[in-house]
């Protein structure tokens, strides 16, 4: 947004919608890195190792990795709303610069 004259502010609704598209690339990539971090751990039946310390970790492993992937949905649909409101206010400006469509 920047300086238009005495009547207001000027939005720049093609910057908007490309920082939306943006948010939704990295939502994608999110989700990807998310479903990948799914399935190693569903390939290693035991990823914290069989020592001492893995026995230890094992304890609440279920509850951390439940967390781990709440905080990837949050952030998945932290991203989606940040999408979602770039390119209804870009759409918002374009009506108003060009009401007849």
């Amino acid at each position: 947004m920047g300086p238009k004259g005495d009547d207001g502010y000027y939005a720049n609704w093609t910057g908007l919608r490309r920082r939306g598209e943006d948010a939704r690339e990295e939502a994608e990539y999110v989700a990807t890195v998310r479903d990948d971090l799914r399935a190693l751990f569903a390939a290693e039946s035991n990823p914290l190792g069989g020592d001492q310390y893995g026995a230890e970790l094992a304890k609440t492993f279920p509850a951390d990795k439940a967390a781990i992937f709440d905080l990837f949905a949050d952030y998945i649909d932290d991203l989606d709303g940040i999408r979602d409101g770039l390119v209804n206010g870009a759409k918002g400006y374009e009506n108003a610069d060009n009401p007849e469509g």
